[in-house]
């Protein structure tokens, strides 16, 4: 590999990835199949260098599930390891590799879902230093793109929270409906998005289409796991450790609807404007130290910032072209490109809404 590879994007090659759940009609539309449908392959992990954790696959687990293939510009196709690991300086960034190590400070999914998902929770990262022995952990951001239905809904923190007691025996009894009645629907629309930190109770609810940036684990808390829709094995509800100790995890926090919609919606903050282009940070640092989320939107020229960190971008509407040094890669929608740290600048032409997604800032 030589250098110049770092210094122009490589395309994300599509990733699908098992669950339990059903979905993934949408992926099947954009990756051109002949008759999208709905199955259990409902999540495109995007530039990931995470292994999925799928305990619950009709026979077993596949390894490097997960595991995402790029596209350099002058024709290889690399695992997204090898594009790490080959010179991680130059794919993440001196000042990433200084403070966080050879790994992908980053995780980013297109999800989508036919069936409201499990109510779950994920450890924020102080909590999965202190219980798992890992440097992250899973809080997490949704950019809704698409929604099946004009009434989409997720849930989102406890509305009426229960004491850490009474959630106990709902887990231990399967005791569904009783979780449910401790939440309010949370209404969302393409183009909403919301911060779902470590430890708040959470669904995506059905036929929803979503962007998800977040911390770069597969740790869940499943919450129900007595659905027809899941077969999750015991140890795996809790990651291992048991209703009683990742119940200390949960946010049990009243929040009313609008209130989630405050507290963790975004705040638009501009990063650059010019030509016939904007880039708006929509979370970063001080809502949330652990992701940051853009918004690009072009009409005409556009020069995007480029700040030492690398990126992943999925352009959502339009069509146009990215030039970097003369060299030219066309975008259409659902075309993602890794951006590698060691690229300082670029060019983007024509009429483009982009979603951009970076690691957290080693200084936040």
């Amino acid at each position: 590999m030589t250098d110049m590879i770092y210094r122009r994007p490589m395309e994300l090659l599509p990733n699908r990835v098992w669950r339990t759940y059903s979905g993934g009609a949408f992926l099947d539309r954009i990756e051109g199949k002949a008759n999208p449908a709905d199955s259990n392959m409902p999540e495109d992990w995007i530039g990931s260098a995470v292994i999925a954790s799928n305990p619950a696959r009709p026979g077993g687990e596949i390894p490097g599930e997960g595991l995402c293939m790029a596209r350099s510009f002058d024709g290889q196709t690399l695992s997204m390891t090898d594009v790490l690991e080959t010179d991680s300086e130059a794919a993440l960034g001196a000042r990433h590799v200084a403070a966080f190590g050879v790994r992908p400070e980053l995780l980013v999914k297109i999800i989508d879902s036919a069936v409201r998902l499990s109510i779950q929770a994920h450890p924020k990262a102080e909590w999965s230093q202190a219980h798992l022995n890992a440097p992250s952990g899973k809080t997490e951001a949704w950019w809704i793109i698409d929604t099946r239905e004009p009434d989409a809904w997720v849930l989102a923190g406890f509305q009426r929270p229960p004491n850490r007691d009474e959630w106990r025996r709902m887990v231990a009894d399967q005791d569904s409906d009783a979780m449910l009645k401790c939440f309010d629907p949370v209404p969302v629309s393409p183009g909403d998005v919301l911060l779902i930190e470590g430890g708040l109770p959470h669904a995506i609810g059905p036929g929803i289409t979503l962007v998800e940036i977040q911390e770069p684990t597969d740790f869940v808390v499943h919450c129900e796991f007595a659905d027809k829709t899941l077969n999750i094995p015991e140890a795996n509800r809790t990651m291992g450790l048991g209703v009683d100790k990742v119940l200390d995890m949960f946010d049990f926090t009243a929040y009313t609807p609008a209130e989630v919609k405050k507290r963790f919606g975004p705040e638009p903050r501009m990063i650059v404007e010019n030509g016939g282009g904007r880039e708006v940070a929509l979370l970063a640092a001080p809502r949330t130290k652990f992701l940051e989320t853009r918004r690009t939107d072009v009409d005409g020229t556009f020069d995007p910032a480029f700040d030492g960190r690398y990126s992943i971008m999925i352009v959502l509407e339009g069509e146009g072209s990215m030039t970097v040094d003369g060299d030219r890669v066309a975008l259409k929608p659902w075309t993602r490109l890794f951006l590698p740290a060691a690229m300082t600048e670029a060019r983007l032409e024509g009429q483009l809404s982009i979603a951009r997604c970076l690691p957290p800032s080693p200084d936040a």
